[in-house]
C-alpha cells in the first residue's frame, strides 16, 4: 500500500494558521504551539513567553526574538537551525519579523470555550 503524505503541520494544513514572513525574496511560514516554544526556549537560552509579552513594546531581548522566530518557523521549516534563523534578523528585517511573529502568535491562540460568566465573573443582572 503506498504511503500517504500528510499535510498536517505544514503550510498546506487547512487547520493550521500560518503567518508569512518575506525576506530577501524568500517566503517563510510561521505558526506557534506550546511545544515549539518550549523546545526553542532550550536552544535559545531565553524565556520566550516573557519575550512574547515584551514583543508588544519591542522590549524583548535578542535571544528572545531569535527564539520566538525559530519556534514559529519549526512547523514549516523544520530543518532550519537557530543560527540560520538568526541570520534572518537584521535591522532592515526587524519590522517584518516583529509583525510576522505577532500575527502568527495571535492566530495560534484558540478561542476560549469557557463561558465568560465562569471563573469569577458575576452573572448578568436580571430585570
Amino acid at each position: 500500500m503506498p504511503k500517504s503524505e500528510s499535510v498536517a503541520s505544514t503550510p498546506a494544513d487547512p487547520v493550521a494558521q500560518f503567518a508569512e514572513l518575506k525576506i530577501d525574496g524568500e517566503t517563510y511560514h510561521l505558526a506557534y504551539d506550546f511545544n515549539a516554544i518550549a523546545e526553542a526556549e532550550k536552544l535559545a537560552g531565553a524565556k520566550l513567553l516573557l519575550g512574547i509579552a515584551g514583543l508588544m513594546n519591542t522590549a524583548c531581548t535578542a535571544a528572545q526574538l531569535r527564539g520566538l522566530l525559530y519556534a514559529g518557523l519549526r512547523k514549516a521549516q523544520p530543518k532550519m537551525t537557530i543560527a540560520e534563523v538568526g541570520q534572518l534578523i537584521r535591522i532592515d528585517t526587524l519590522p517584518a519579523v516583529y509583525e510576522a511573529i505577532r500575527v502568527a502568535y495571535e492566530a495560534s491562540m484558540p478561542e476560549s470555550k469557557q463561558d465568560p460568566r465562569e471563573g469569577g465573573s458575576p452573572p448578568p443582572a436580571s430585570n
